[in-house]
């Protein structure tokens, strides 16, 4: 599922309609993406709109259109956002395009699994702005994180680090990569870490969704080799840091990658 840096990279991906008009707009409403919208009410909302800009938070992105409307888009497992040249058309899995004098805005999901929503609000909607501090926020400090350690004091790591209500765009790679870089096993309770353990995983934290934004959300490209996620999915694949083999274990529901020659 895409993770902060990919999400602000699909946002991205639609910036060359940013100022422009929305000449048409193509749905399907027979896909389960339509579950929190009606296609008609969107079309209408969106037809002859100005696309005005994107942001992101975490995993969820908004789009501002004229006259007070809002689309929400989630990219759920597989969904991508895409540009197509007017010539060719929308494609197979484009449940929902914008078109433009010369292109096409697309939203291209095989399996379903995001969705659209559609808001109405002068401003940026009130939930937008009730949303947490993502973790390359200023506001994400240091009491912060203590505090959600305190919160979930019994919880291990892993399934810690993916709760989006704390730790907003940080997936299953980008936590085992906080993980590996702060050295500690990813089934760890967050009660058993001393002090100097919580400041290596808040710096982990920071680090690694900050480098997720600079070397992935501009233009997809893979993070350093001395990175984890360069090692974790390789047959064989071994600990950038020891040479030792790497482990695979399910946490919370998630396979995870971590290095035991590396992380206690």
């Amino acid at each position: 599922m895409p993770e902060l840096a990919e999400v602000a990279y699909h946002c991205g991906r639609w910036s060359p309609g940013f100022g422009r008009r929305i000449k048409s707009v193509a749905t399907n409403a027979r896909t389960r993406c339509y579950r929190d919208v009606d296609a008609r009410t969107l079309e209408e909302a969106l037809t002859g709109n100005q696309l005005v800009g994107g942001r992101t938070h975490g995993k969820r992105m908004l789009f501002e259109f004229e006259k007070g409307v809002w689309l929400e888009l989630h990219l759920g497992m597989t969904g991508s956002l895409q540009i197509r040249e007017s010539k060719n058309g929308l494609e197979r899995h484009d449940h929902f395009g914008l078109e433009l004098r010369d292109s096409w805005l697309a939203f291209n999901d095989p399996r379903q699994f995001g969705r659209l929503e559609l808001h109405r609000s002068r401003g940026v909607p009130e939930f937008w702005t009730a949303l947490p501090p993502t973790p390359v926020s200023r506001e994400f400090d240091r009491k912060r994180f203590d505090a959600i350690l305190s919160r979930r004091a019994k919880t291990a790591l892993k399934s810690a680090l993916l709760g989006q209500d704390e730790f907003p765009g940080v997936g299953n790679w980008m936590a085992d990569e906080i993980l590996w870089r702060a050295r500690i096993r990813p089934d760890r309770a967050a009660r058993s870490l001393s002090l100097e353990e919580q400041t290596a995983l808040y710096n982990a934290v920071r680090f690694v969704c900050r480098g997720a934004m600079k070397y992935i959300a501009p233009d997809y490209s893979d993070p350093p080799k001395s990175w984890l996620f360069r090692h974790r999915w390789k047959p064989g694949g071994v600990c950038p840091k020891t040479g030792q083999p790497l482990d695979r274990t399910t946490i919370g529901g998630r396979t995870t990658c971590w290095s035991p020659a590396w992380q206690s």
